[in-house]
């Protein structure tokens, strides 16, 4: 399943379990044996980062499926851009394919995942060419269906345009009422023939619109994927987590062990959260400092941090939150104000660090302390190093 949180808190696994030996010292003159029927210890959470750029790809197709492009960093413009970029017969192929629903589009994400990583977009596509049809079939799909409720035979079955098999999965997914058509008409068409309309519409898009931007966003999620990767060397599972979202925190009651990471350019400030057996999978929005290689720009989250202290229905949440956490539904009342204006406020309070919000039976939002005179501090350094440059300058004058 996946899901995109409207106040930007959108919602894989390699879990690795290592058996704690249970180690008992017995006197020379002890001769009982023992065998321990415990169950292996439980690992605490684990995190990995990894740097899968054929996500942006993927992305950008997802976001042609949404309606308001206007909250993402990018804009509607730029996504206006690529469409007209794309040919004719690229657009037929991305017809054909049927996949019209962001939602199934979302399923090629646990394929991108299972790769290795820092696998470039031109890999992945050859890759995808050497999988079979049923098997790309099948893992659109199963990340959408309750597994309680259908099983694998079920889903290969219905891949296999078993009418049956079809009217289970699609009533397992009856709560994404907009999904059923598309899943019918998916399943009813010749594996062969859906696989070959996908590459073609895949390679089509990659080489018309995507490919001569592909370097605008790489040196930029490996830039954060490195740094990330330092951070799960030097920091909790847990504060990695929050570091990397702008603010998620997971419930320790909620049952997630393993975590990954992958940074994405085009989601911007969003994070897209979806899960592959036991593994949670945050696509979570590349970092301010990671997007822009110019020393005398400012930072990104300077800037972000200020334009949401500038608002005061913002400044009346952060001090709500100081009180102590709050719900959603909390904040709409303590603002007096439309379900839509406050998330719209939450995302620019999140995006700028400066708000957490705990994932768990119920989401709940607190104050990120300190950040405020963290941004204080970072502005105050920028500017004087304005005043060191200008005095490095004019002493190279001078010679």
């Amino acid at each position: 399943m996946f899901e995109l949180i409207l106040d930007n808190t959108a919602l894989f696994e390699y879990h690795r379990t290592r058996s704690r030996k249970t180690h008992t010292t017995m006197t020379a003159t002890s001769t009982p044996k023992i065998r321990d029927l415990t169950r292996p210890a439980q690992k605490g959470l684990t995190v990995e980062v990894a740097s899968h750029p054929a996500t942006d790809l993927l992305l950008t197709l997802m976001a042609f499926d949404w309606d308001d492009l206007t909250d993402y960093d990018l804009g509607p413009d730029w996504f206006d851009e690529l469409k007209e970029k794309v040919t004719e017969d690229t657009r037929q192929a991305l017809e054909a394919t049927t996949l019209k629903n962001s939602k199934l589009w979302s399923g090629f994400f646990n394929l991108v995942a299972t790769g290795p990583e820092g696998e470039t977009i031109s890999e992945f596509l050859l890759r995808l060419d050497e999988i079979g049809a049923m098997e790309i079939r099948k893992t659109l799909v199963e990340h959408l269906v309750d597994h309680d409720r259908v099983d694998a035979a079920t889903i290969s079955a219905a891949a296999l345009g078993d009418e049956e098999a079809i009217d289970a999965v699609v009533a397992c997914c009856s709560e994404l009422v907009d999904l059923s058509d598309d899943l019918r008409t998916l399943f009813r068409r010749d594996p062969e023939e859906g696989k070959r309309d996908l590459l073609k519409a895949l390679n089509g898009f990659y080489r018309e619109a995507f490919a001569p931007i592909e370097a605008q966003f790489a040196g930029a999620i490996e830039r954060d994927a490195r740094a990330k990767q330092a951070m799960v060397a030097t920091m909790s599972p847990e504060r990695v987590i929050e570091e990397a979202t702008n603010g998620i925190t997971i419930d320790p009651g909620s049952g997630v062990r393993s975590v990954l990471l992958v940074p994405t350019a085009v989601l911007r400030p969003w994070v897209l959260i979806l899960e592959h057996r036991e593994t949670r999978i945050f696509v979570y929005p590349v970092a301010d400092e990671h997007m822009t290689t110019d020393p005398d720009a400012p930072s990104p989250w300077i800037l972000k941090t200020y334009k949401a202290l500038s608002d005061e229905k913002r400044i009346r949440v952060l001090r709500r939150l100081a009180a102590g956490p709050a719900s959603f539904q909390d904040l709409v009342e303590h603002l007096d104000s439309a379900k839509s204006t406050v998330h719209h406020h939450l995302r620019v309070l999140r995006s700028a660090r400066l708000v957490r919000v705990s994932l768990g039976a119920d989401k709940e939002y607190s104050l990120r302390r300190g950040v405020i005179g963290e941004a204080a501090k970072a502005l105050a350094e920028f500017v004087e190093a304005g005043a060191s440059q200008n005095k490095e300058n004019t002493d190279v004058s001078d010679e």
